[in-house]
């Protein structure tokens, strides 16, 4: 229920592309040391590829190889 819901506060945030790491302040709203930083970006990506999985997002990727994710309509 709780990945749900940060699931939906992600999406509804969400307008044009946007990585992971842009996605991190949505999900965790306060300061993060090192430590905690490196397990939310791992969090942030799972619930990006979680949503291209389930069809709610769209995934391309830049020049750089960066993944770019986007509410599919």
């Amino acid at each position: 229920e709780h990945h749900e819901q940060r699931m939906q506060e992600m999406l509804a945030a969400m307008s044009g592309q946007h990585t992971a790491a842009e996605m991190m302040p949505v999900l965790f709203k306060r300061a993060l040391d090192v430590h905690q930083t490196f397990f939310a970006i791992v969090e942030a990506i799972a619930h990006m590829n979680h949503g291209w999985k389930k069809g709610q997002l769209h995934r391309t990727q830049n020049e750089q190889g960066v993944y770019l994710f986007s509410v599919r309509k």
